[in-house]
């Protein structure tokens, strides 16, 4: 807690068995430049600014999101205290899947951060993450204890994030990569935001101050579900058609025999009238045949401005 690392204290934290201690030693000397026998913040920083490559990006990201999540917390709080029970029930859900998508996130990172130890030294024995000592080396602990002053939160000690299965760390550290990219593929998506958004401003219904969001979640039995797949395909294709259905998407739970069908529609009354369309009738007697328990609907009105949202 003095701003500086002694030499043992560099090597207690820094090794990982990729360089041994007269290695350590050598790396030591070469970051401390004005040769004090102890390595500065500053020292430190200049020494990993010039290895960056394109983790320049990356951190700069994080750095960005963290405000970004700052601002988000400083809106809930906002919400909680003035807004309806509809306004907090739709900030609860994207709270919840803001921790979901960075948990997710950091999960991969984590994945290849263990896929790289154990090709480092297959061989090596890592305590349990569950008790932290005075004496734990960096690998043991996914995130060091920064101050609350910097930019980075600290992370619980002793809570950490699951990582990924023992199949998963078998793929190596290019499947790990592969997987990091696909899911930074799907949060960069804004394919649904940026519809809604064309066919918002495209319309009459500019004036339009919420969207109603349909959920419905269905449970199949399992001799009907061929059957049901496929009216839930032709129930989709129709939908997407209907002029004032602005998105309609389908998830399959890893059950296997549970969906969730989300419809966004401009207005209640909309949503109603489709209810009584050969389309919904149709697919509701499948529906009738194919369920093994009845479908849960229930809707919540979506802020129309928030499909104008920035696409940058």
């Amino acid at each position: 807690d003095d701003g500086k690392l002694s030499l043992e204290e560099f090597q207690a934290f820094f090794s990982d068995g990729t360089l041994n201690e007269e290695e350590l030693e050598k790396l030591f000397h070469t970051i401390d430049s004005d040769n004090t026998n102890n390595v500065d913040t500053k020292e430190l920083c200049d020494y990993f600014a010039d290895h960056m490559g394109d983790y320049e990006d990356v951190l700069a990201s994080l750095e960005m999101l963290n405000l970004s999540i700052l601002k988000a917390m400083d809106y809930t709080k906002r919400v909680y205290e003035s807004g309806t029970n509809v306004d907090q029930f739709v900030t609860r859900f994207l709270l919840k899947e803001t921790a979901n998508q960075t948990q997710s996130l950091l999960s991969s990172v984590e994945s290849a951060v263990d896929a790289i130890d154990e090709q480092t030294n297959p061989a090596r024995h890592y305590p349990s993450k569950d008790s932290h000592g005075l004496s734990d080396t960096w690998y043991d602990n996914p995130m060091p204890s920064y101050s609350p002053t910097t930019w980075m939160v600290p992370r619980e000690q002793g809570k950490t994030f699951q990582t990924g299965s023992p199949d998963t760390k078998a793929e190596g550290l290019e499947g790990q990569i592969n997987r990091l990219a696909k899911l930074i593929g799907k949060l960069e998506d804004k394919t649904l935001w940026f519809d809604l958004h064309q066919r918002l401003s495209d319309s009459e219904s500019t004036a339009c101050t919420y969207l109603l969001l349909v959920r419905n979640e269905m449970t199949v039995s399992h001799k009907h579900l061929g059957e049901f797949c496929s009216s839930l395909k032709q129930y989709l294709k129709s939908v997407a058609g209907e002029r004032d259905c602005f998105h309609v998407t389908a998830v399959k739970l890893p059950d296997g025999v549970t969906f969730i069908v989300y419809e966004f529609w401009e207005t209640e009354e909309d949503w109603k009238r489709h209810l009584q369309s050969a389309t919904c009738k149709g697919f509701q007697h499948v529906k009738v045949d194919t369920l093994s328990q009845p479908e849960a609907i229930s809707s919540v009105a979506v802020p129309a401005a928030w499909c104008t949202l920035s696409r940058e």
